[in-house]
């Protein structure tokens, strides 16, 4: 007779992947879904938790976070309580990932994607086709699934940036890409330019909630349906969306002005001078919110103690404007195309240890709002992404699948107990798991082994990333 290590019962499961929604049972052992059934006898397991009156989910998975650099790690704690057991970490590098897991893992897997940053990771905005070359494959040794483009922020040149994706192709890595080029920005112009850049490889094209904030067309909603249009074209394309009315960026100056062009980009369109004067004023008035650290979660600061740790840090900081507008977060993350798939492929965050890792709090809203089913909503936080990162055993509840699973509160919308693997690393907000495993390639496996990091392979051949249709 199987003795269960714990046994879920009672809780309303929704799982698309194998067409349940309803009340079951879920037993668990060796960190696998052992059973599902309408009623197991509790005298089977170990351990019970009861689950009535609560949603039982797989465990969220979310395709946009930020846990690097080292003083961001705490954001795998936020991720655990907000329901999520794997993420995509868009940025990296990946030994920044491996220490932070260290020192605040909590059982979240992480993938990590190395970013292309110029002046600093490459040469700068036109480096050649060889050294983009080298840099993917030393990201790929590293541990790292791939590559991230910081355009928005950092761009490359248009012929760079293709080059890079190409690049990224060739060696069967991921490559997601934040839009915008020395040619353009982040706007409507960036998406729908990285789209032809990307030509026929593949991309993961990011929050594509970003690029329609009325910048290019005057209007947020007409510059969404547009980006909506052209992405429906591409469905070899994977994207996502985020629910978050801030954005995050970065407040560091260099030669006069922010480093970042998106942060740029927001102080103009406030009204307020585009360099240190203009972040002061702009965090005074709060309209820019800046983020520390404080009581175990990152956290946005008032606006006097925000401008004070502006100054204080020299303007090393991350900060946030209220730039994502509603209407664009609303018909991301529903619109579909005339075959019925959703034409953004996963709902993200772009949280992590930026205080907004919303995948059930807005997700479940748009739930209530009838705009999402709940399956619908466990397809783009459990499914799709777990499928577009290539790891089948994860984003479903069938019976041999991981035991990544998320109890939710369906009147809160709040994430009641996180499990991982078995594990059960949050309970009643609490943290109660450890460690975790960067999510790497089979090539990365064997470094990440040989340095003692916990790690799992994943076959990207086999993702959804490489064979959309």
């Amino acid at each position: 007779m199987t003795k269960f290590e714990l046994l879920i019962k009672r809780g309303y499961l929704v799982d698309p992947a194998n067409g349940r929604a309803g009340r079951f049972d879920l037993g668990l052992a060796g960190g696998k879904v052992a059973r599902v059934e309408p009623e197991v006898n509790p005298d089977k397991a170990e351990q019970v938790l009861d689950a009535d009156g609560k949603l039982v989910l797989p465990g969220l998975i979310d395709s946009h976070v930020h846990v690097a650099p080292v003083s961001r790690a705490i954001g795998l704690r936020m991720l655990a309580r907000a329901g999520v057991t794997t993420a995509l970490e868009c940025g990296g590098p990946v030994e920044d990932v491996i220490e932070g897991l260290a020192r605040h893992g909590c059982g979240v897997n992480i993938a990590v994607l190395n970013k292309v940053d110029p002046g600093r990771s490459i040469s700068g905005p036109r480096a050649g086709q060889e050294e983009l070359t080298d840099y993917v494959d030393r990201s790929l040794s590293e541990g790292a699934l791939g590559l991230k483009l910081l355009g928005g922020h950092h761009p490359l040149s248009p012929e760079t940036t293709a080059a890079a994706i190409e690049a990224a192709n060739r060696a069967g890595a991921y490559v997601a890409f934040h839009c915008g080029t020395t040619a353009t920005g982040s706007n409507l112009h960036g998406l729908l330019e990285a789209l032809e850049l990307a030509g026929s490889n593949r991309l993961h094209v990011c929050h594509i909630t970003a690029y329609c904030r009325g910048l290019t067309h005057g209007s947020p909603v007409k510059e969404t349906m547009i980006a909506l249009e052209e992405l429906s074209q591409r469905p070899h394309l994977v994207s996502e969306s985020h629910n978050g009315p801030y954005n995050g960026t970065g407040a560091q100056i260099e030669n006069g002005l922010p480093r970042s062009h998106v942060t740029r980009t927001c102080l103009e369109a406030g009204g307020y001078r585009v360099g240190p004067a203009g972040l002061l004023d702009a965090a005074a008035d709060g309209h820019l919110l800046v983020q520390k650290e404080s009581g175990g979660e990152i956290i946005y600061l008032a606006p006097e103690a925000g401008v004070a740790h502006l100054k204080e840090t020299d303007f090393k900081a991350t900060v946030s404007f209220p730039v994502n507008r509603r209407s664009t977060a609303f018909l991301t993350a529903t619109e579909k195309d005339n075959t019925g798939r959703f034409i953004v492929t996963a709902l993200s965050t772009d949280g992590g240890g930026i205080p907004r890792n919303f995948l059930l709090s807005h997700g479940l809203s748009l739930v209530r709002f009838d705009a999402l089913s709940l399956p619908e909503f466990v397809e783009k936080t459990a499914w799709a992404p777990a499928r577009m990162l290539g790891l089948p055993g994860k984003g479903h509840l069938g019976e041999g699948a991981d035991a990544d699973i998320v109890i939710a509160d369906p009147v809160s919308h709040e994430a009641v107990t996180t499990i991982a693997e078995g594990r059960v690393i949050m309970i009643g907000g609490l943290i109660t798991g450890t460690g975790g495993k960067i999510i790497t390639t089979e090539r990365g496996l064997e470094a990440l082994q040989a340095k003692n990091v916990p790690a799992l392979a994943t076959d990207l051949g086999g993702s959804l990333f490489y064979n959309a249709p």
